[in-house]
């Protein structure tokens, strides 16, 4: 079996990910820039965790070294989402590259390069990194996740009141369903040096989600209509955060609700 590196290994996604390649049997490294304890929520059993720093390229030859497929499941928010999705990628492929690993695989989100957002501008940038390398390079754009959405219902209830972003709809996406989809890709599903798209089951309303997650939680909070301002609302109330032609029969967000504590 392939030795695959989860970059980002540690986050949401990246935990999922290295659970899933565990799971169908690879020897897996998680790249980080801390290595979790082995009783914490981001450890995954069966995974090799290791030191390293994308953007310094501290540490990233050691984790390269015997790697066939990587899979870039890095995040970063504000100004350090530039350094991580620009400067980082290029570190983490060209040092690949010297190390001969044979196959790039990175989560993206879908439409990012059709939004003025700061933060999709930047994974526009850090996708462009991976259509420019050497390396054979697969790249998978999927929906908002249904933990994305949740958390929005979660902020605003703390509060006294549930927010739903008003002329937005959502086509949630369960992280294991885009687990599977990105451990497909690092096995070689898909055509090489592609970009494909995966939205969730359904598109509802943010409205009808979020009755939802009141059903599931017993939230008393009234459900509002809020604006989302700047580049992130024209963008969903655009309806660019939806695929709904490339729906996948995955885990539904009421289903999901009902299989997780809330």
């Amino acid at each position: 079996m392939p030795r695959v590196l989860v970059v980002g290994g540690t986050g949401l996604a990246g935990r999922a990910i290295t659970a899933e390649a565990v799971h169908r049997g690879h020897d897996v490294v998680v790249a980080s820039r801390r290595v979790p304890d082995d009783d914490a929520d981001a450890f995954v059993p069966g995974a090799d965790y290791r030191t390293a720093d994308i953007v310094t390229g501290d540490g990233l030859e050691e984790v390269l070294d015997s790697v066939d497929v990587l899979v870039d499941a890095s995040n970063a928010s504000g100004r350090a989402a530039s350094h991580v999705f620009a400067a980082g990628s290029q570190n983490l492929l060209h040092t690949a590259a010297r190390f001969g690993v044979h196959r790039a695989v990175l989560l993206s989100i879908v439409n990012v390069d059709r939004s003025a957002y700061t933060y999709y501008r930047a994974k526009a940038a850090q996708e462009r990194s991976y259509q420019d390398s050497a390396l054979e390079t697969r790249i998978v754009r999927t929906t908002q996740f249904h933990d994305f959405v949740t958390s929005i219902f979660q902020r605003g209830a703390r509060v006294g009141f549930v927010p739903a972003p008003a002329k937005v709809r959502f086509q949630p996406i369960a992280v294991s369903d885009v687990a599977r989809i990105l451990v497909d890709a690092a096995e070689g599903q898909g055509a090489p040096n592609s970009t494909r798209t995966f939205g969730g089951p359904r598109v509802e309303s943010s409205r009808e989600l979020a009755e939802q997650w009141k059903t599931a939680t017993g939230a008393r909070g009234a459900i509002v209509a809020t604006r989302i301002s700047g580049a992130l609302g024209s963008t969903w109330r655009a309806g660019q955060n939806l695929a709904p032609e490339q729906a996948i029969d995955g885990l539904r967000y009421a289903d999901w609700l009902r299989s997780i504590e809330v």
